[in-house]
């Protein structure tokens, strides 16, 4: 039987956050954040997370390369989780022209404001420059208010909607819609 190489995200240091790849060591935290009724409500599927479903989903994803998964920190201190998907099949995360993110803020000390934008900014200025990525794709919950106002804050355009609101994010749209941002999260932090 082939051995599965184990796929790592690259560790990625921008925007005043650091987005350092998935580990073992922090499913405890992940699911703790992901069960969390703040974060659960917004999730597709709302159910509660049990350790050994997090622990075979690990398994699984540490040999995907087809996603990748990081946590967030701030100040060394890990707040939230991000990753990116392919959304078609035999396609790896490297190769895509289309990727989906997700993203949410575990801390609730830091949902809900500007830090908020900061792994994004991070996560899509790394695929966008490393990566064959042209645009990201997303699905929102119609109900889901804050996750649309987040999206159209980074450019994304409505592309459709069935049972969720589908959202597309191209390169070029992007880079002029978060100049703001970008220049907001470039001033010097307060310690």
């Amino acid at each position: 039987m082939r051995q599965e190489s184990l796929v790592t995200a690259p560790r990625i240091e921008a925007w005043q956050v650091t987005l350092r790849p998935l580990e073992e060591g922090d499913l405890d935290k992940l699911r703790q954040w992901r069960n969390s009724d703040y974060v659960r409500e917004k999730m597709v599927s709302t159910s509660l997370i049990t350790a050994e479903q997090q622990a075979a989903w690990f398994q699984k994803i540490s040999h995907d390369p087809s996603q990748m998964h990081w946590i967030i920190e701030y100040k060394g201190r890990p707040v939230g989780s991000t990753n990116v998907k392919v959304p078609v099949i035999g396609e790896t995360v490297v190769s895509a022209r289309v990727l989906e993110p997700g993203l949410y803020i575990g801390e609730p000390d830091y949902q809900g404001n500007i830090l908020a934008f900061a792994p994004t900014l991070a996560m899509y200025d790394y695929c966008f420059s490393h990566f064959s990525v042209t645009e990201f794709s997303a699905a929102v919950k119609p109900d889901n208010d804050a996750a649309l106002k987040y999206n159209r804050q980074l450019g994304y355009e409505i592309s459709g909607q069935d049972d969720f609101v589908r959202l597309r994010l191209q390169k070029e749209v992007y880079e002029r819609q978060t100049v703001t941002l970008k220049s907001f999260l470039s001033r010097p932090r307060k310690s």
